[in-house]
């Protein structure tokens, strides 16, 4: 059974449909990230080191901290809306500098709602439409994204990563 590590968004909280669903296909790890914790970087990467996922989802700002991550450890990820941009403030977690990085061929599925008023959708799609590790899918929502566009994207691409 594939190990999945849920990152929420910067808003939301721990649990919720989303890691129901994510529960009843993967192992699934979602733990509370205060994302404003001094420390975050030395947590995540307890987390990955010990839980060792297959597939990282991350939303927002959870999506950032997980586009980081699998530039780290190279772990694939699922990315709804990631805070690439417009951050109201950066967490204390980086991008690998050189040397530190993992494969760079692991794909990131990136998914940004057209609607997207807090991450600007357009900005995302220029910032990583000429990155060939980026696969960029458009959906009509917001933000915030409905269970039923997570639970098809996962099973979309849950066997391609």
């Amino acid at each position: 059974m594939k190990k999945v590590l849920y990152l929420h968004g910067l808003e939301s909280n721990q649990g919720g449909p989303k890691v129901d669903f994510l529960a009843n296909e993967f192992c699934v790890h979602a733990p509370a990230m205060d994302y404003r914790d001094p420390y975050l970087w030395v947590k995540t990467a307890h987390i990955m080191e010990n839980f060792q996922p297959n597939i990282i989802i991350g939303s927002s700002m959870g999506g950032y901290v997980a586009d980081i991550l699998t530039e780290k450890y190279g772990v694939p990820s699922i990315l709804f809306n990631p805070a690439l941009h417009n951050r109201s403030f950066d967490p204390a977690i980086k991008y690998p500098i050189e040397g530190e990085q993992a494969d760079p061929q692991e794909r990131k599925i990136v998914v940004l709602g057209k609607q997207d008023e807090v991450i600007p959708p357009y900005i995302t799609k220029l910032m990583l439409e000429n990155n060939f590790n980026y696969k960029i899918v458009l959906e009509e929502m917001g933000h915030q994204t409905p269970l039923n566009i997570f639970i098809d994207t996962v099973n979309k691409y849950k066997n391609e990563l």
